[in-house]
């Protein structure tokens, strides 16, 4: 539902797929909190869709603290460059709320468990980035009035027609 909704052009139509999609997703791992497989779809899920609209940063960051720390435990759950990319994604996902000093020490992590030279200079770019900047900052949320106000209605609505349509069923 989630890949669905990227393909989608208008905007309610993707929100729609991908709140139907992160639904699943959320239900899955209540269901099975322990399946890797499942933690990756979800964390990759709510690492690429947008914070200020989705609001799941904590998602990916539980999901792939999850991942990360299994790996640690037992080593050869994940492949070496998957492994990798979810602490680099990790990083990423700390710095968008401006969680700063995790997010580094993610990427200081990093440092120490690759050779390679593209891979490492990006890694002292996103640190330097951090330089002199609180561990810990409030990002703004920048979305408009207008559009907190459309969301909260199409949200209110879509769990009205839910409820509506759950009661015709029955």
């Amino acid at each position: 539902m989630i890949l669905i909704a990227r393909d989608k052009t208008k905007p309610l139509e993707k929100l729609r797929w991908s709140k139907a999609g992160l639904k699943l997703l959320d239900g899955a791992v209540s269901a099975a909190p322990q399946d890797g497989m499942i933690r990756i779809l979800r964390g990759k899920a709510a690492y690429k869709l947008p914070e200020k609209h989705f609001h799941r940063a904590h998602t990916a960051i539980e999901d792939y603290t999850f991942l990360i720390e299994r790996e640690m435990h037992k080593e050869g759950f994940l492949e070496n460059e998957i492994y990798l990319q979810l602490v680099y994604e990790l990083g990423e996902v700390y710095c968008r709320i401006g969680q700063n000093q995790s997010a580094a020490m993610c990427w200081k992590r990093l440092m120490n468990q690759t050779l390679d030279p593209d891979f490492l200079h990006l890694l002292k770019l996103k640190l330097k980035n951090l330089e002199g900047k609180p561990a810990v900052e409030h990002i703004p949320n920048t979305e408009s009035i207008t559009s907190i106000l459309i969301r909260r209605t199409v949200t209110a609505a879509g769990n009205a027609l839910q409820s509506w349509a759950e009661e015709q069923k029955k």
